[in-house]
């Protein structure tokens, strides 16, 4: 875990010349500040035990210098690199922010929303962190063990031995102890992210919480989560504070020796510069090893913290990715192509095994014809949505378009060639005006309001406080159903792509408003290529063609005056929705 982490942390912000500054201030700032400062004051004690002012007065001054220049340099490493880290921070935030919504669909399908929110967070702040931790107190906690027992080895041996000794068996012990608690740890933290995850689930859906009457079940499941949190802290601090009492006990012992040690072994005037030097460095040496349980837990949390997330930023669920040299294209005609498609879901309950949706679906959509697709629920006509948008991959046969397989064309392209209108009107915390504008930032006015009353939906528009700039609130949630739905449809009216898809785009409309936007959708869909999916089958009778769709199979297709007088599938469906099928003429495919 520590090495891929320390690998990554040099990648990003190791490598970059203003943090290795970092790390040299830092060194001649402690050894300013922590060693040499106090071999001075040693010395000016030195001094005046036996009368020499002037030399006492001479390291003052040198103590000044010495630790102003410290401060000094040490301050403008850190601006120097306070600036890099900031730079890198900003940098791997979008990276990964890239990283995070370029995954599969699959990928959200797994994972919930603030969970992943909850990741993002923890790796950025705490990747940054850990890098400060490494070049500040890393280095002040090495150079304040390692330099005061290497100067007291060299002046009095016995002592810098038994300091060596006492700071290498701290070292060991901490190190030990820190691992009794990962256990912990890393479940802490876990149980951290489930729970950001939970509360964010259910403020998402804070609708259907208040209106099921029985919130007792969510407040149990959120306090099973805090339950698991605070246990797994608890258990884990328990173990580091017991295990830290024998190493205090150690810590005390070994100092009061090397008190004894100066006092026995020393003579003179010179001895009390060399005890003040002892004593100094002990305490300093006391209060770094007492430290060191914290930093080390503080060293071990971020280390979690950063851990999970390196696995989320490789290409793990990646499977769908652009070719590596993708073709230049353009939609033309925007035609449709399915040859021998096959594609499959894994079962839920057991992933090795697959659940068929299409096997060898053989589908020719001219270029500016309205198709409309219906069935029942399960047929498979969303995931035909789904694998044009390549929201989900064909593991078999192809889908082209112009006759260009869109395998080979960059997923960017693919989408910038088609307005998609899902069944769940997706909306952002923005206002009405940056949510129509959100596939054409380059917009007018102009343009906004002509989509906007193109989907019937310039009236209630203007009617809101606030107009254009009214705030729809997280995932719309301060507009209607329909008032949703018509917003999402002025979008893809002002995308102006070549290739429409509604998939259920009518589903959460009114009668009303799925009345205005049927008569409506010839102008929507002008002279585009429309695939309109659709339950409400008096969407779909009036366009070029519908094809019937059941078990992942078309098992017929033809106008709607055409499949009426079939007597088949759709006339049963229609029957169901709408009441017997009418005398039939030929303009009945009109209505």
């Amino acid at each position: 875990m520590n090495t891929a982490v320390y690998r990554y942390l040099f990648r990003t912000y190791g490598r970059h010349f203003g943090y290795l500054v970092g790390f040299v201030t830092e060194i001649i700032r402690s050894l300013a500040m922590r060693v040499w400062g106090t071999i001075i004051m040693a010395n000016v004690v030195a001094n005046l035990a036996i009368g020499q002012i002037a030399a006492a007065k001479q390291n003052s001054l040198l103590f000044l210098i010495v630790y102003a220049a410290g401060a000094v340099i040490g301050s403008i490493g850190e601006l120097s690199t306070f600036w890099t880290e900031n730079s890198v921070y900003g940098r791997l935030s979008v990276g990964y922010f890239q990283k995070l919504t370029g995954k599969d669909m699959g990928f959200y399908r797994d994972h919930q929303s603030g969970y992943l929110v909850s990741l993002f967070r923890q790796y950025l702040d705490s990747a940054i962190e850990l890098a400060r931790f490494l070049r500040s107190k890393a280095v002040r906690t090495v150079i304040t063990l390692g330099a005061p027992t290497v100067v007291l080895l060299v002046l009095k041996w016995q002592v810098g031995l038994l300091a060596f000794g006492i700071v290498a068996i701290q070292i060991l012990y901490v190190i030990w102890t820190s691992s009794k608690a990962n256990q912990y740890r890393a479940l802490s933290h876990e149980a951290y992210r489930k729970g950001t995850g939970e509360a964010s689930d259910v403020i998402t859906n804070i609708t259907a919480f208040k209106s099921s009457g029985d919130v007792r079940q969510t407040y149990d499941r959120f306090a099973g989560l805090a339950k698991e949190e605070t246990v797994s802290f608890w258990l884990r601090r328990k173990t580091v504070v017991l295990l830290d009492l024998p190493r205090d006990l150690f810590t005390a012992a070994g100092v009061t020796a090397a008190f004894l040690i100066t006092l026995s072994t020393s003579h003179g005037a010179g001895a009390i510069g060399l005890l003040v030097l002892t004593l100094t460095y002990m305490f300093q040496i006391i209060r770094s090893v007492s430290d060191l349980p914290g930093l080390i837990m503080e060293h071990d949390d971020l280390v979690t913290k950063v851990y999970p997330t390196l696995s989320y930023l490789t290409d793990v669920y990646e499977t769908i990715r652009d070719p590596d040299k993708p073709k230049r294209w353009e939609v033309s005609n925007g035609s449709l192509t399915f040859s021998h498609l096959y594609f499959s879901y894994p079962a839920h309950s057991d992933k090795s095994r697959e659940v068929p949706v299409f096997s060898d679906l053989n589908i020719e959509i001219r270029g500016g014809e309205r198709v409309g697709i219906v069935g029942l629920s399960g047929a498979g006509k969303s995931t035909l949505a789904s694998l044009i948008m390549r929201f989900d991959e064909v593991q078999s046969g192809s889908i082209a378009i112009d006759g260009t397989d869109i395998r080979e064309m960059r997923q960017t392209d693919l989408h910038q060639a088609i307005a998609y209108v899902p069944q769940e009107p997706l909306l952002f915390h923005r206002s009405i005006r940056e949510n129509i504008a959100y596939f054409n930032h380059e917009a007018t006015e102009e343009d906004i309001v002509r989509a906007a009353k193109a989907a019937y939906a310039h009236d209630f528009i203007t009617r809101l406080p606030d107009g254009y700039d009214s705030l729809v609130g997280e995932r719309g949630v301060k507009l209607s159903g329909g008032q949703k739905q018509r917003v999402v449809i002025a979008r893809a009216i002002l995308k102006n792509a070549r290739i429409m898809i509604f998939d259920e785009a009518t589903s959460a409309l009114d009668t009303e408003s799925e009345r205005i936007i049927h008569t409506a959708l010839p102008e929507i869909i002008g002279k585009h290529t429309a695939i309109i999916i659709a339950h409400r089958l008096s969407t779909v009778a009036g366009l070029d063609r519908i094809l019937v769709m059941h078990d992942g199979k078309i098992v017929e297709e033809g106008t709607h005056a055409e499949l009426l007088a079939a007597g088949g599938r759709y006339c049963s469906l229609w029957q169901k929705q709408i009441g017997p099928a009418p005398i039939l003429s030929e303009h009945t495919r009109n209505i």
